[in-house]
């Protein structure tokens, strides 16, 4: 099965409708383009797979324009939060965000799970606070942001915290995901409280120094 990296760039969250002008800010974009180049470019480049960035009609382009460098980068154009890209039959496609970093076995550990599985989650995983410069485990009781869906299902048809509910999921075991808090981010609130913390050296395994 051939891989893809899939993530939602900048797509108007309908939760979140007061910052739907932000999606043709320049400024916003390159602060997230600051986050992408600074985690998500050289987590994903060393698994050698392509990823698709999701943007809306009103970014594309000029994300296009920021990320001509990056052949193995490609962007699609998708205005709806929910549903749009869909990968191929024969692809396995891991939703994650632009702004976090993959584990470097997270392929391999999705390629070991069971067929049967349409979608392989983890619900455990490493959040980095860029403010305090802590590394920290942390689990939550639902899926985490990363999944990896099979037969190409829909990667975005389902928030990913309701995901064991819609498909047949397998949770793989140990922290694959490494969640960037930086202050800004939607989705990504600090938590109340962190398992336990961790010294700096395991972000390499993420392919951060």
């Amino acid at each position: 099965m051939r891989h893809v990296i899939v993530s939602r760039f900048s797509v108007p969250r309908p939760q979140d409708p007061a910052n739907a002008d932000r999606h043709h800010d320049k400024a916003w974009l390159d602060h997230r383009l600051e986050l992408f180049f600074q985690f998500f470019v050289p987590s994903v480049s060393r698994l050698e797979v392509p990823a698709v960035l999701l943007c809306s009609s009103k970014s594309a382009a000029y994300v296009q324009d920021m990320l001509s460098g990056l052949e193995w980068v490609e962007v699609a154009v998708q205005d709806e939060w929910y549903g749009g890209w869909i990968g191929g039959a024969d692809q396995i496609v891991t939703r994650v965000d632009s702004d976090d970093a993959i584990h470097q076995g997270w392929l391999a550990a999705v390629e070991a799970a069971p067929v049967e599985a349409d979608v392989c989650c983890t619900r455990d995983f490493l959040r980095y606070d860029m403010s305090s410069g802590r590394l920290c485990a942390y689990s939550r009781g639902d899926p985490s942001p990363l999944a990896a869906f099979r037969n190409g299902h829909n990667p975005f048809a389902q928030d990913h915290a309701g995901l064991d509910r819609h498909y047949r999921v397998h949770n793989i075991a140990g922290p694959y995901l490494l969640q960037v808090f930086h202050g800004g981010n939607v989705s990504s609130r600090r938590p109340s409280w962190y398992r336990r913390r961790l010294p700096l050296e395991h972000l390499e395994a993420y392919g951060i120094r």
